[in-house]
């Protein structure tokens, strides 16, 4: 038995506290996350979404969690991160890596 297995098996999860607007935490087996933020386009204010997490299996069994940064003058966002786990193979080695 694995003792830190998640009971349910979930792949991901995700906890939020929005301070007086209130809480949220679910495990899921996919997951985006969209961060917005007001900014000013002209005279005129928007929300624009500045950072997006976005966790997902890859074809092999690992699991991706991608962090990725976007401005509105930019033609696509980029991935300033990109944490990978691999399926457990019953080594000792670390399972996680880090692209930063």
């Amino acid at each position: 038995m694995d003792l830190m297995a998640p009971p349910d098996r979930r792949k991901f999860q995700v906890r939020c506290d929005a301070g007086s607007q209130g809480r949220f935490e679910v495990g899921t087996d996919t997951l985006l996350v969209r961060v917005g933020q007001r900014m000013r386009a002209g005279k005129e204010e928007e929300m624009w979404d500045s950072v997006n997490i976005l966790c997902k299996e890859q074809s092999d069994g690992s699991l991706t969690v991608e962090v990725l940064v976007c401005h509105p003058d930019w033609e696509e966002a980029k991935t300033i991160a990109a944490i990978h786990s691999r399926k457990g193979d019953g080594t000792t080695t670390p399972s996680l890596k880090c692209d930063l």
